[in-house]
């Protein structure tokens, strides 16, 4: 695969339309024109400059504001961030190129090209151990071109080389595209194009197609172009980042688009749809009803009852995700004795959300599809272990057969269930023995001591609605547990749980050593592990460093803090504790790269902040000499 970046003629002011027109630089770095004009100060007040608002925030010099030659005050051209912004030639101003048979013939090597491997050799070798070099082979290389050729190809990605605007209407142009009519699937992600009637332009050549992705193309709302006809066929659409800013141009996609099956539209704000308009002609169920994945990520959503619930009739939506949106509940999903919403959810997507509460989530029991969650960097995961949250989750949500894309096996549910009643029980009979009464009596806020024993049993139940169903599903196996609001105080704790774990060493030293296997207490902390092992495998304790893997599980989990315990991280019933020697000389050249990284970063910080002082200095002369010189008038 090929890419090419060459520069264009000097283009006209007249093809820049401010907070449209999309440009990029000789590195790569995309931005959007926001001014069109001169510069307050240039040397020559008449030469006609483009102010550009980089995508990344620090590949400017300025915030769109200049010291005026002519005053020597502030002019404002344009609003962006610190260093954001630039001004530009119009000779060095490239508003990308046409989409061409050419342009899209160069990202696959022709069949005629020369051979990268001759002889089924690569030009570079590998270092064996002991310092020679091998040769690296690779094998089928004209097969796989064949294979990629643009005429048998279903599949077309052209990303981020520049596209802006649809091909020339020129008719012998156009003949040589009609030859890959056959294409079903175009990537148009990371381009300059910003108009939906490009767009559409574009995606009419290929009528075939069914898999579109415009990510990372500011092409805006529709406002009042019309999709028309043209896209029966499309299963798949991404519009990631795609600066949509209304829910009417997704209605609109998905009347235009009936048979669309996926679509993406993550880092979009999408908060209006709280007040969108479902009439009879609008209703979403209708408009997506083939819709089987939909993604919000980071669409400015904050309510799971204004927002989310506005797609709980999509009749066969499977996959729903939402991460990064400030949701702090979920609240709704049932009303009364309605049929379940959602009725096809499988998959739920919540990572990066406010949830803060186990009870917000207690409501996903009530949309019985649901198989898989995600749920990790929130409030309410942020402050517990991996484990524990893992475990409690599988407790609390009973249909749940993913965590996390980790699969629930049913010994891990088991083991899950009965821990969370067991911790449940623990608390059931601190409130019934007046512990935890006594101790709220002692740090007593008014209203607070007047809450018995039974009152505080009912808020248990009310916090932890699944727990007298997991009690009758585990009473036979489980110690008798007689906390259902009896009064009895004599019930007394529930033992330890302890679990079979198998400890084998990874260490250079120790690998053929037999593994050790024991039966250990989940409240048994890493640190007392640790030492066991040191005695055993002889691996000194500070260069330990402790994983476990759950029986059938491919990926081991780190124990990382030596006062948690085995049951903070959720070290089940027949775990693997695979003990490994840290690299010393590893560790200091990871050491030698965080520090020169480190150095990298607060460079950086200091050059940013010495330009904001430069700012600052700047508007602070500039007041001084506006004082100055309004005080000489007076």
């Amino acid at each position: 695969i090929k890419t090419s970046l060459t520069m264009p003629a000097v283009t006209a002011p007249s093809t820049l339309r401010p907070n449209i027109t999309r440009v990029r630089d000789t590195s790569g770095f995309v931005g959007t024109v926001l001014y069109v004009g001169p510069v307050a100060s240039a040397k020559s007040q008449t030469e006609i400059y483009a102010g550009i608002a980089w995508d990344d925030v620090t590949r400017g010099k300025h915030d769109g504001s200049v010291i005026s030659k002519a005053t020597n005050q502030i002019v404002r051209h344009f609003k962006c961030g610190p260093t954001q912004g630039s001004f530009l030639k119009l000779s060095k101003v490239d508003v990308g190129v046409e989409l061409t048979p050419q342009l899209m013939r160069s990202r696959y090597v022709r069949p005629d090209a020369a051979l990268i491997a001759p002889g089924n050799l690569l030009p570079h070798v590998a270092l064996t151990s002991s310092g020679r070099e091998k040769p690296i082979e690779f094998y089928g290389e004209v097969k796989l071109r064949n294979r990629q050729q643009l005429e048998v190809v279903e599949d077309i990605s052209l990303r981020m080389l520049g596209i802006s605007k649809p091909p020339p209407d020129v008719t012998s142009v156009l003949e040589e595209i009609a030859e890959f009519n056959h294409l079903r699937g175009i990537d148009l992600a990371g381009n300059l194009l910003s108009d939906w009637e490009d767009v559409l332009k574009i995606l009419r050549l290929f009528p075939n197609l069914q898999t579109i992705s415009l990510a990372s193309n500011r092409v805006n709302d529709l406002g009042s172009v019309s999709l028309g006809t043209s896209f029966l066929n499309v299963k798949s659409l991404n519009l990631n980042n795609c600066n949509i800013e209304s829910f009417q141009t997704i209605a609109s996609i998905g009347a235009a688009m009936p048979y669309l099956e996926e679509l993406c539209v993550a880092h979009c704000n999408l908060a209006d749809i709280e007040s969108f308009d479902a009439s009879s002609e609008n209703q979403l169920e209708i408009l997506f009803k083939n819709l089987l994945l939909l993604d919000l990520s980071n669409c400015q959503l904050t309510s799971w009852q204004r927002h989310i619930m506005k797609l709980q009739n999509l009749p066969r939506l499977e996959s729903l995700i939402v991460n990064d949106n400030p949701i702090h509940c979920i609240e709704g999903v049932i009303e009364g004795g309605q049929p379940a919403d959602f009725p096809y959810l499988t998959s739920l997507q919540l990572a990066g959300t406010n949830i803060s509460k186990w009870t917000a989530l207690d409501q996903l029991n009530r949309i019985p599809s649901l198989r898989s969650l995600r749920l990790r960097n929130t409030p309410l995961t942020n402050t517990l272990g991996v484990g524990e949250v893992r475990s409690t989750a599988i407790a609390r949500l009973p249909n749940l057969e993913y965590f996390n894309a980790s699969p629930i096996t049913d010994r891990e549910r088991v083991e899950a269930e009965r821990r969370y009643v067991s911790t449940v029980s623990r608390e059931l009979l601190l409130i019934s023995s007046g512990v935890i009464l006594a101790a709220e009596r002692d740090t007593d806020v008014e209203g607070s001591a007047g809450n018995d024993g039974s009152a505080k049993q009912a808020q248990m139940f009310a916090k932890h609605p699944q727990f007298q169903l997991l009690v009758e599903k585990h009473k036979d196996t489980m110690l008798s547990l007689s906390i259902a609001g009896n009064g009895s105080t004599n019930q007394g704790s529930i033992g330890e749980e302890i679990i079979n774990v198998t400890i084998r060493s990874m260490a250079a030293a120790s690998c053929d050593m037999e593994p050790l296997r024991k039966r250990l207490p989940r409240s048994l902390k890493v640190g007392r592990i640790k030492t066991m092992c040191a005695k055993y495998f002889r691996v000194d304790i500070d260069l330990q460093m402790l994983h476990f893997r759950a029986e059938d599980d491919p990926f081991p989990s780190e124990l990382d803090d030596a006062e948690h315990s085995l049951f903070y991280y959720g070290v089940n019933d027949g775990a693997e504790i695979l003990v490994n020697e840290i690299d010393v000389e590893a560790l200091e050249r990871e050491k030698a790269r965080q520090l020169e990284d480190h150095s990298r970063r607060v460079k950086e910080q200091e050059q940013h902040v010495t330009v904001l002082q430069s700012m600052k200095k700047n508007d602070q002369r500039i007041n001084a000499l506006a004082t100055e010189m309004a005080q000489n008038r007076v």
